[in-house]
């Protein structure tokens, strides 16, 4: 990886960033509607106080990227079900346009992928990534996620089909 050509910072966000992160989500799914699941009618992230119960759980994070405000986002959390509980899922991974190519999206994985190793017993992170968003499973390839399959009719926008492409990192040891 280059090193970015502008500064950025990447921080664990807490309950007093939700109106800033709502901000941004928004724009995310407004400005990559193929891309994500939730629209800006159904999001329930648009709401702050679901927000800030996600921001101070413990098993789960939202990591931010910042270079003159939140630029950058991507959340992670583990699955609460007792036979699922070796499971991280990442969601919501979304860089503004102007600040991409800059590495942002990479430590912004690297620093949920870390999360998911604090966590005792977990061993595998899944994603899921649209055809919409070829950067990001190109970047999640080259992080190690595997694919493990596709769901051709996952989302349908405007009419149009759109897939979803599962993959999985497994962590190291299963014990």
């Amino acid at each position: 990886m280059t090193a970015p050509t502008e500064p950025f910072s990447i921080r664990r966000l807490a309950p007093p960033d939700a109106a800033v992160l709502a901000t941004l989500r928004r724009r995310a799914l407004e400005s990559a509607p193929l891309a994500f699941s939730s629209s800006p009618l159904d999001d329930r992230a648009a709401s702050l106080d679901f927000l800030r119960g996600i921001l101070a759980a413990s098993d789960q994070a939202v990591f931010g990227a910042f270079a003159d405000g939140l630029v950058g986002m991507v959340g992670i959390y583990r699955d609460p079900h007792a036979k699922a509980v070796h499971r991280c899922e990442i969601w919501g991974l979304f860089v503004q346009a102007e600040h991409r190519r800059l590495g942002i999206a990479r430590a912004l994985v690297a620093e949920a992928i870390a999360f998911a190793r604090s966590l005792a017993g977990v061993t595998h992170v899944y994603v899921g990534a649209t055809d919409a968003a070829a950067a990001a499973m190109a970047l999640y390839e080259q992080l190690g996620f595997a694919l493990w399959g596709v769901d051709a009719a996952s989302l349908r926008v405007d009419g149009r089909l759109v897939a979803e492409h599962h993959m999985v990192l497994a962590l190291g040891s299963y014990a």
